[in-house]
């Protein structure tokens, strides 16, 4: 179905720009929230596993403590040992059992010592037997042997009690006696309270613990399944190489969980076991899933609504406009006597009912006068519709944005107080690099003030290639304005002349108002010193003023028609108001938010008072980043030269600039730099060069600014080859004919700060030779 109502297509527009604006907005913040998510769980899951772990360290090392000083103490009574052992496991209830067992004589003759075992029932009931008389030896035992070397306490191999049909660990710690193991204590830890803390675990959904023995066996684990199991190679790995304390492995070994998990553990101090919590990555982001889903619909209802509200807006707001052309068929008819409806808005529809409404009631008056002065009335409105398409068809468009690398964007708007007026503004590139802009204001109305206004536009044009610069122009301006300016007719101008590569700007004026700076902080008004007005005095000058303009800052000219605009009670809207409005707008604002913000706020300050003045509003924004310009400073000594050159290239090198175009700069800048020496300082005089290097993506522009005497190496004459190539007692000679012949462009000016050459060298292509 084709769309036919502007309704219809904005409501489409505004859905489809929301939705992509949405989408955008919402992978980015997706995207950002599972990485924060995904941070705070790490943080979370590391610290429970370090705080679990130091728990199970805690209650080993009661059994470890324990076992030590029950050595320490039997080593010297033995006597004493079975009370010794109920004692310490009455005591500690992490153990299931203290034995005492000693090395046997080595004469065969004589009987084992007595060695108690002490150990707990299910009762809680203390049990004790007499290992030495067990069937089975204990002193050829592995336990027991293995303890014998244990002076310091260590912890055995875990191993299931056939008697007490349990998982148990030995702690063992030998006695020793004048330096040698004469026993073993050995503490029968059970491995139930290891479940418990593990079950007691304030674990996220899904999560799980496990603890692994120095075998890589799982000493607990909440999957029971799995207790006395081998974990998984690829999880034994990782806790092998000690690295982050959280991995991510694709598979997790517990049948119970699926996908991706994190791995996070902890070491336990004493014992070579590792704690170890999993996390499934599905639980991880299950949340944010469900946020952004919720979201996602919402901002989809949201966007629906916005649209049907756009499409009933807009179908509400353009339906007088039906109204209206039907009425106009009445008017075309003939046809005065019916009534509109009333409106009290005051947009432009309503203004467009008022003024309709108000024409008709005019025309029904004065049908009679119409039909006798209907005549010389089409031919005055002809001449001035002719006059007002050619004083248009002088002025620029009102939007231009540079479509080469969109640095700037400019934005314009000129109501005249009557058909024709004086005020103007034009643009225009003055080569591929300097962009020309300027408002002015004639000071007459009517015809007179539109023929002197296109002769300025005109001859702005005309003079500017050879002006080079806003003062310059001014300066050539004002005195082919003064001919024959019989009538004194003057006209305020104000000048600017913008880099297009770094965003610099030269302002001039000759008595305009002074602009104002836009987009970074409280809007600043930039009041310089201005020359005198155009077309009366012939030696006026007109100072420059140099700025750069930073990325998003909008530099905003206008006619004193903005600032004089005047209500019903003679009160002039004021320079006050207007940076006060300015600074209303915000910052992201487009170009044209500015003019539309400045000349909205206008409209309702003069309310339908009539407009006594042209207005004129340019806008102009720096879209671009400006880059740091390199400079080198050489005195005006031909020793000096070679070491700038250095410094030169070096500034060149850091840029990237390649180091064929880097040797064809430094030749050139030899050659223009000994010229200005030996012809710039004619008599030896001290003197600087700057040399102000500008890398930009496709060139790279170098500026010398030297202040010895005037000269224009763009008015020399090339030596002619080859008989006068190496000919120097021409000024210039060979050095400007080789500058020349490697740049891509040359310019030349002169201003206070003394002669400015301007040198543009284009990068070469792959195969060598310049794009």
């Amino acid at each position: 179905m084709v769309l036919r109502s502007i309704a219809s297509r904005m409501a489409l527009w505004v859905l489809a720009g929301s939705t992509l604006v949405l989408a955008t907005i919402g992978a980015l913040l997706l995207s950002l929230t599972r990485a924060q998510v995904l941070q705070h769980t790490h943080h979370e899951a590391a610290a429970l596993a370090a705080s679990a772990g130091s728990e199970i360290q805690a209650r080993i090392d009661r059994v470890a403590i324990s076992a030590q000083m029950l050595a320490t103490i039997i080593a010297t009574r033995q006597d004493n040992a079975e009370p010794l052992l109920r004692d310490t496991l009455q005591a500690n209830h992490d153990m299931d059992g203290l034995a005492a067992v000693f090395r046997p004589s080595s004469n065969p003759v004589d009987a084992p010592p007595y060695s108690p075992f002490v150990s707990r029932a299910d009762n809680g009931a203390l049990a004790s037997r007499d290992l030495s008389r067990d069937g089975r030896p204990y002193w050829n035992s592995n336990w027991f042997l293995g303890g014998l070397s244990c002076s310091a306490g260590c912890w055995q191999r875990p191993f299931l009690s056939l008697s007490r049909q349990r998982q148990l660990i030995n702690y063992s710690v030998a006695i020793s006696h004048e330096g040698h193991p004469v026993g073993i204590i050995n503490a029968d830890v059970t491995l139930d309270w290891l479940h418990q803390i593990l079950g007691h675990l304030d674990k996220p959904e899904g999560a799980y613990a496990f603890v692994l023995d120095s075998d890589g066996n799982y000493l607990a684990h909440d999957n029971p399944t799995l207790v006395g199991k081998r974990g998984a190679p690829a999880l034994l790995e990782v806790l092998a190489s000690d690295q982050a304390e959280s991995v991510r492995l694709p598979v997790a070994q517990n049948a119970q969980v699926h996908g991706a998990v994190w791995v996070y553990s902890a070491p336990i101090e004493g014992t070579r076991w590792r704690l170890g919590l999993v996390v499934p990555e599905v639980q991880i982001y299950a949340g944010v899933r469900r946020i952004f889903l919720w979201s996602l619909l919402l901002g989809m209802l949201a966007l629906l609504g916005v649209a049907l509200i756009t499409l009933l807006t807009v179908r509400r707001t353009m339906a007088p406009l039906g109204m209206l052309a039907d009425r106009a068929e009445h008017v075309a008819r003939g046809e005065l006597d019916f009534e509109l409806p009333s409106t009290s808005r005051h947009d432009e529809v309503g203004r467009l009912t008022q003024s309709f409404d108000q024409m008709r009631h005019e025309l029904a008056l004065h049908l009679q006068d119409l039909a006798r002065v209907a005549r010389e009335k089409q031919r005055l409105a002809s001449e001035l519709e002719i006059a007002h398409q050619i004083q248009i068809g002088l002025l620029p468009s009102e939007h231009y944005l540079d479509a080469v690398c969109a640095y700037f964007e400019l934005h314009a708007a000129l109501r005249p107080a009557r058909a024709v007026g004086g005020d103007l503004y034009s643009y225009f590139m003055l080569d591929p690099e300097r962009f020309f802009v300027m408002v002015g204001d004639v000071s007459d109305k009517g015809i007179p003030a539109a023929l002197f206004m296109a002769q300025t536009i005109t001859l702005a044009k005309a003079l500017a290639p050879r002006a080079q610069t806003p003062r310059n122009l001014l300066r050539l301006l004002n005195l082919e304005l003064c001919r024959g300016n019989d009538n004194c007719m003057f006209v305020t101008l104000l000048c600017g002349l913008l880099d297009t590569g770094n965003g610099s700007l030269v302002l001039a004026s000759a008595g305009h108002e002074p602009p104002i700076l836009c987009g970074h902080g409280a809007p600043r008004l930039l009041d310089f010193i201005t020359g005198a007005v155009l077309g009366l005095y012939e030696d006026s000058d007109y100072p420059e003023h140099h700025l750069r303009l930073r990325q998003g800052e909008t530099l905003l000219m206008y006619t004193d028609g903005i600032t004089e605009a005047s209500d019903h009670h003679q009160q002039m809207y004021g320079i006050e108001r207007t940076v006060e409005c300015l600074a209303q707008v915000p910052p992201a604002a487009p170009t044209a938010g500015y003019i539309e913000r400045l000349l909205g706020d206008v409209d309702r300050f003069v309310a339908d008072a009539a407009q006594a003045d042209d207005i004129t509003l340019l806008a102009l924004t720096w879209h671009g980043a400006a880059q740091a310009d390199a400079e080198v400073c050489v005195a005006s000594r031909l020793a000096d030269v070679f070491t700038g050159l250095d410094r030169c290239e070096h500034l060149l090198q850091e840029a990237n600039v390649p180091p064929s175009l880097r040797g064809d700069m430094r030749l050139v800048l030899e050659e223009l730099m000994v010229n200005t020496i030996e012809y710039g300082y004619p008599d030896g005089g001290a003197g600087q060069i700057r040399v102000l290097l500008q890398p930009r993506p496709d060139a790279v522009m170098v500026e010398l600014i030297d202040d010895g005497i005037a000269f224009d190496p763009l008015q020399s004459v090339c030596p002619s080859l080859p008989g006068d190539l190496a000919d120097r007692e021409q000024i210039g000679g060979l050095g400007i004919h080789l500058a020349r012949t490697v740049t891509s462009e040359m310019r030349y000016t002169r201003d206070a700060h003394g002669n400015h050459l301007l040198l543009r060298f284009i990068y070469p292509n792959q195969n060598g030779s310049s794009s």
